[in-house]
């Protein structure tokens, strides 16, 4: 009954509401909680942030990545011509038991959950990093379409996780990708 009441007196914040959860990255994460990672700019509270959330994605990547295609499709257009399997598809088309798109879209999904699983280890982040981009060179992929994936992806998270996403794991996300999307335009130039 102790556990259950302190569970409960966990639900009131600060400002007295109760039913609002405090996410962990919310919380006292010690002394050097705030303080950047010098290459990546991300704070502990920003990694547990990521971790959480991704981890509230990660075992449903089967559904997620390709819903994240759709969304990525309906934002830029021009987006779906770079896969010759979807060109020309409809929405329709790809809400239906699309096997590519739910294999790219997995794939891709994973392909996040490594570079988070490395967040902590800045020189395997970025050589996957770079691995990434290469590949997509390879395929003629312009660096241009990069660009436009930063609010997509912090769009789909935040309707994806609902209340589940915070102002931390905005801030988190949001550097997090900053730094791939800069890492990836940086093997463009080289």
């Amino acid at each position: 009954m102790g556990g259950l009441l302190s569970v409960a007196w966990g639900w009131v914040t600060a400002a007295g509401k109760a039913g609002s959860i405090m996410q962990p990255e919310e919380g006292s994460l010690g002394p050097y909680a705030d303080v950047p990672d010098k290459t990546t700019g991300l704070t502990l509270r920003h990694r547990t942030a990521i971790y959480r959330t991704w981890d509230l994605v990660r075992p449903n990547v089967k559904l997620h990545g390709p819903n994240f295609f759709r969304a990525m499709f309906e934002a830029e257009p021009i987006l779906q011509t770079r896969f010759k399997s979807f060109i020309g598809k409809t929405k329709e088309e790809l809400k239906k038991d699309n096997k590519r798109l739910v294999a790219h879209g997995t794939t891709v999904f994973m392909a996040i959950t490594s570079l988070v699983d490395n967040l902590e280890d800045v020189p395997v982040l970025v050589e996957l990093i770079k691995n990434t981009a290469n590949n997509h060179i390879r395929h003629g992929v312009p660096k241009e379409d990069f660009e436009m994936l930063p609010p997509i992806l912090l769009k789909f998270m935040r309707d994806t996780l609902g209340s589940a996403w915070s102002p931390v794991a905005e801030e988190g996300w949001s550097q997090a990708v900053k730094v791939i999307i800069s890492v990836i335009l940086s093997v463009y130039d080289e």
